[in-house]
């Protein structure tokens, strides 16, 4: 399986998404936490044990190597589909044997030739994965887990948030990085070719009002792993906006109309929300 031509051919890239992944709960039940975690969810089919899909992964005892019957959710930059072979480093391997059918929640941990995750957590497929039909009860779990979780997720965005607007991108352009920034600007392949984007407020459902009802939005526009999960904006975009102010570009305000404005960012995948979202923004923002 080829990884995503995101990478550079020849070069191994090793990311840890969640540093503290080792220490989530485990049990029968996947929790909450887990699925919040997971940056990269799949329905698989165990076809080796104590191997590993491809030569860059250290083979061990914990390694099994899993054939993708459905992808449930990865990062964009991640080449992942249906019969490609993973590498997961797991927790318990004697939980699995050859065709064990199970949905695995992980955190990438090595990407070159193929792809290799760790686990987070999974569930066995009843009846220990002889049926062979089973990625539409996966997505169906998966899609009610997510649910479940996802008003709690809404809340705490809310919360962390400075400000949640609705609104429609008027211009999008490349970032001119001045002198003046605080972070020392060195390309690499990592860097996170910021862009700006200028947002025109339609409402505002968290936060004081802001003159004329324009903020800079600044954005990745790099598909590098490190900012898969960040959102990207195009003119003309519309949704709900979770801003905080910037601190991570090293600038901390914008032009806008020959003036210094602040400038906000949305990082996080699920800082913009499409809006069909409005009414259940509003509801848990009354719920407060």
């Amino acid at each position: 399986m080829n990884s995503s031509s995101f990478f550079r051919q020849g070069i191994l890239c090793v990311t840890l998404f969640t540093p503290a992944a080792a220490a989530l709960p485990q049990g029968t039940q996947i929790q909450g936490a887990v699925v919040k975690q997971a940056t990269i969810v799949f329905a698989g089919t165990v076809s080796q044990l104590g191997a590993t899909s491809f030569a860059d992964v250290p083979k061990s005892a914990q390694t099994i190597v899993v054939r993708v019957d459905s992808v449930l959710k990865k990062p964009s930059a991640v080449s992942l589909k249906k019969g490609d072979s993973v590498t997961v480093e797991v927790k318990d391997p004697s939980a699995f044997h050859e065709g064990t059918q199970a949905t695995f929640y992980t955190d990438g941990w090595i990407f070159g030739s193929g792809v290799a995750v760790r686990e987070l957590g999974h569930e066995v497929k009843p009846g220990g994965g002889k049926a062979r039909a089973g990625g539409s009860a996966a997505e169906r779990s998966f899609a009610q887990m997510q649910q479940q979780i996802s008003d709690q997720e809404l809340r705490d965005r809310i919360a962390s948030a400075d400000f949640v607007v609705a609104g429609r991108i008027t211009d999008v352009h490349p970032w001119k990085v001045p002198k003046s920034a605080a972070v020392p600007y060195r390309v690499t392949e990592h860097s996170p070719d910021w862009h700006e984007a200028v947002l025109q407020i339609q409402s505002t459902l968290k936060g004081a009002k802001v003159k004329k009802n324009r903020m800079v939005v600044r954005f990745p526009g790099s598909r590098d792993v490190a900012w898969a999960n960040s959102p990207r904006f195009e003119k003309h975009q519309q949704g709900i906006f979770f801003l905080k102010k910037d601190q991570v570009s090293g600038a901390p305000t914008a032009e806008l109309g020959g003036s210094q404005v602040d400038a906000y960012t949305c990082l996080r995948q699920g800082d913009w929300l499409p809006m069909g979202e409005v009414a259940r923004v509003r509801s848990l923002l009354k719920k407060k």
